[in-house]
């Protein structure tokens, strides 16, 4: 299914545009081997999306499943290079110390390993507990390097200016005319980058990385 029409689809389900784009994109990776999801919460939709190689083996990390470790200042309870692959979405704008967690993620990496991660861009404020930063490409790439990272794309969730419009405003609507209106603007925008392709990446919604150590 192209983007267009998987995000369509979510979007008529009342997910916002992030979430359906980043929806899409988390649906081309596979998850592979010993897998942690860290601070996903319980049972995370996006799991469904994500196909799975047949030795995976998934457990959560979050205090909403019963850990205790303070994601500020405590080491992850892991040995390091001790799963195949990380999850980290949606969590790092909601720790203060960000480069202490970044360089938790990449340590129990293990190597030849995945760290897929993701955190939003154009989105309102959402404390959970907390709500703390705003990340760019070029400070993502910073951080994860010092963090250990010997590999890191970062890769921005966009389309353009009048799809990034609707996610700020879409999810006050009804879901069917949030799907109307963004048939609209995603095809505006997509006329928009074909006359100039550096706007595509001036409007994130989200970035989206992966890491290998």
């Amino acid at each position: 299914m192209s983007r267009f029409l998987f995000t369509l689809k979510e979007v008529s389900k009342g997910k916002s545009v992030t979430r359906a784009f980043l929806n899409y994109r988390l649906s081309q990776d596979t998850l592979k081997g010993k897998t942690i999801d860290i601070g996903g919460g319980k049972n995370p939709d996006y799991l469904a999306f994500m196909e799975r190689h047949p030795d995976t083996q998934l457990v959560s990390f979050d205090i909403k499943t019963g850990a205790t470790t303070d994601f500020e200042k405590d080491p992850l309870p892991a040995e390091d290079g001790s799963f195949d692959t990380v999850l980290f979405l949606n969590v790092m704008e909601h720790i203060f110390n960000h480069q202490h967690i970044a360089g938790e993620v990449v340590r129990i990496v293990r190597p030849q390993g995945q760290l897929i991660g993701f955190v939003p861009f154009l989105m309102w404020y959402h404390p959970d507990h907390r709500d703390f930063f705003r990340y760019t490409d070029e400070a993502l790439e910073r951080i994860l390097s010092q963090a250990g990272a010997q590999q890191c794309v970062v890769e921005p969730i966009a389309h353009g200016p009048f799809t990034a419009a609707l996610q700020m405003f879409g999810q006050l609507l009804p879901g069917f005319i949030t799907a109307a209106l963004f048939i609209i603007v995603y095809s505006l925008d997509s006329l928009y980058v074909k006359l100039k392709p550096i706007a595509k990446g001036r409007y994130a919604l989200g970035y989206y990385f992966t890491v290998k150590r």
